[in-house]
């Protein structure tokens, strides 16, 4: 059996089965998208409600809209700032944690068992994913960990408290 013909036909078959793949996706109405779009949860009181119940479990971090990080900040949830300390000086969400070097050290203000609203510059910024990530990895194992998308400037944009 000649080896390079076998490489070969595999590469050949394999090409051909990812451009029909992609092709088939693409021509599909309910098709998946090849970049993965950011699911952020909307609502008020009753997704704020469902979201921190002692029933609901997390896998992974969860963004939140403008109203979830209003209710919860109102029901007193810790918030953790993931920009650095000069941009946390110039102002952050009022009570707003500065993110430690260390994120155990989030356990001096709060339990793994509490949520935590992380936050950073808003739009492109992924500070606070990160931050979030690492809260529910491992090595700290938070458990209700949430990313507030809209972050600093969505805050003051509706005027809500600032330090």
């Amino acid at each position: 059996m000649n080896t390079n013909s076998s490489s070969g036909q595999i590469t050949i078959l394999l090409a051909v089965s990812i451009l029909f793949s992609f092709g088939f996706n693409a021509v599909r109405s309910d098709g998946l998208p090849l970049i993965a779009s950011k699911q952020i949860v909307e609502g008020g009181r009753s997704a704020a409600d469902s979201l921190i119940s002692e029933t609901t479990m997390l896998f992974q971090p969860v963004m939140i809209d403008l109203s979830i990080a209003k209710e919860f900040f109102d029901r007193g949830v810790l918030f953790v700032d993931a920009r650095d300390e000069k941009e946390f000086r110039d102002g952050h969400i009022a009570g707003a944690k500065l993110a430690p070097a260390n994120p155990g050290e989030i356990l001096k203000w709060t339990t793994e068992d509490d949520p935590v609203v992380t936050y950073c510059g808003g739009g492109e910024c992924d500070l606070s994913m990160a931050l979030a990530v690492e809260l529910m990895g491992e090595d700290w194992a938070f458990s209700k960990v949430f990313v507030f998308d809209g972050g600093l400037p969505e805050w003051k944009d509706a005027r809500y408290p600032v330090d």
